[in-house]
């Protein structure tokens, strides 16, 4: 009963605590290059290529291949573990899944994952 009419004190600790606010979105680099080519080797000039990411958005503008076939991409985006490169011709469109990783360059408590390269050949099912 005592407690409840303060007549009861317990000791009181001070508390000193850091409290560090950040504002922003995670996000990463992407240096993403290829090639595109056909059954038979050849390289395939003009196909579409798009990096879709986090939940299948798109990363980046779309690209054409050059004559050679070749392709580079570079975007910041929302970090994920795997990232899908969609090609597509007037014959055909087929797409391949990467797993990401990400070698960082920057330490702190920002919010950046770091830089993540993919050099990959895709083979379109003509």
């Amino acid at each position: 009963m005592i407690a409840l009419l303060g007549g009861c004190r317990a000791p009181q600790k001070t508390i000193q605590q850091e409290v560090v606010t950040l504002y922003g979105v995670p996000y990463a680099t992407y240096d993403i290059s290829g090639k595109v080519i056909n059954k038979q080797r050849k390289p395939i000039e003009g196909a579409s290529v798009t990096v879709k990411g986090y939940h299948n958005t798109s990363m980046a503008e779309m690209v054409q291949t050059d004559e050679k076939g070749m392709f580079h991409i570079t975007a910041s985006d929302f970090p994920t573990d795997t990232i899908n490169i969609v090609v597509s011709t007037p014959n055909a469109i087929d797409s391949v899944q990467h797993k990401t990783s990400y070698k960082k360059e920057k330490e702190g408590r920002g919010f950046y994952r770091g830089e993540c390269e993919i050099e990959t050949t895709i083979k379109l099912k003509q």
